[in-house]
């Protein structure tokens, strides 16, 4: 079954580390950055804002584009997805925005979007994607994600969505050694997600459909005998 997470149906409201926010049978857990993590504290790193009112948003540059509620993730923290019913889930397609920490930076690609999902088995894979750059009036705008077809194609257990930030050396980092300094900030929203069913339950749907045939074929065969009969 199918699902389109736009976060309309919920009100504004902030979030700390270590809160569940549950939505369209999804529990979003809030994680901390990784300093905060570290010290066992907690912080304040998720949002549910309103994209058409300009005073949501008044202490960063949020993106543009956005024609309802939307998913913001602040101070360098991160979201894990996971169904309610802890079934599998897939992954289909979503649309981000990178969150400027103030409005005026120069155009260019500032940080990732990082992905790490774990799947059935335990194995945990990872993928990252460049955030959008700014329109021609220098906002950020959301843009669909292009995933790779590889990782929209696995099922996952969980996914966490987080940021890292280039650093002086390049090197794309939101870290314990090395930390963001709260700009890891991305948007969320429109998240496509779909159900992967158990084996079991494809056996069961299978042995459902072989018992129809079966019935199917008895009552055709019963009805090709009484014509016999009725036509001696």
């Amino acid at each position: 079954m199918a699902d389109v997470i736009s976060f309309d149906s919920l009100r504004p409201d902030i979030y700390a580390s270590g809160q569940t926010l549950n939505t369209s049978s999804y529990n979003l857990l809030f994680l901390a950055d990784p300093t905060t993590a570290a010290g066992g504290g907690v912080s304040g790193v998720g949002a549910i804002l309103d994209g058409r009112a300009t005073s949501s948003c008044d202490i960063a540059a949020c993106p543009q584009g956005g024609t309802g509620n939307y998913l913001a993730i602040l101070n360098d923290g991160g979201v894990n997805f996971s169904r309610a019913d802890h079934q599998a889930f897939s992954l289909t397609g979503f649309d981000y925005s990178f969150i400027a920490p103030i409005s005026g930076l120069p155009n260019q690609n500032w940080g990732q979007l990082q992905l790490s999902g774990t799947l059935t088995n335990g194995q945990v894979i990872n993928t990252s994607l460049a955030f959008p750059g700014q329109g021609s009036d220098g906002n950020y705008y959301f843009q669909s994600a292009s995933l790779l077809s590889g990782f929209s194609n696995y099922a996952f257990t969980g996914l966490t969505f987080n940021a890292c930030i280039f650093n002086e050396s390049g090197i794309c980092s939101n870290s314990l050694d090395f930390p963001a300094f709260n700009q890891g900030q991305f948007a969320l929203d429109n998240i496509n997600v779909s159900a992967v069913p158990e084996p079991s339950t494809y056996l069961l749907l299978l042995a459902g459909l072989g018992a129809i045939g079966m019935v199917s074929r008895r009552r055709a065969a019963k009805a090709v005998a009484t014509a016999t009969v009725q036509g001696a």
